[in-house]
């Protein structure tokens, strides 16, 4: 009993992985922006909070 030969692999559509390439780019990017951009704006919030609230020391005359 002979083992047969392998069959040859189809080559791959270049178009294709090329295609799919693209989309997984894609992904990967909006991943990292739906994850990045909201934590850049909180940030962003605490210090035009900390930078717009008055500060309290050196305001008044001591009693």
């Amino acid at each position: 009993m002979s083992i047969p030969p392998p069959k040859a692999s189809k080559p791959e559509n270049k178009t294709l992985v090329v295609a799919l390439s693209v989309l997984q780019l894609t992904v990967v990017a909006l991943v990292w922006l739906v994850a990045l951009v909201p934590a850049a704006l909180a940030a962003l919030a605490v210090f035009l909070w900390k930078g717009a609230r008055p500060t309290v020391r050196g305001k008044f005359p001591p009693a």
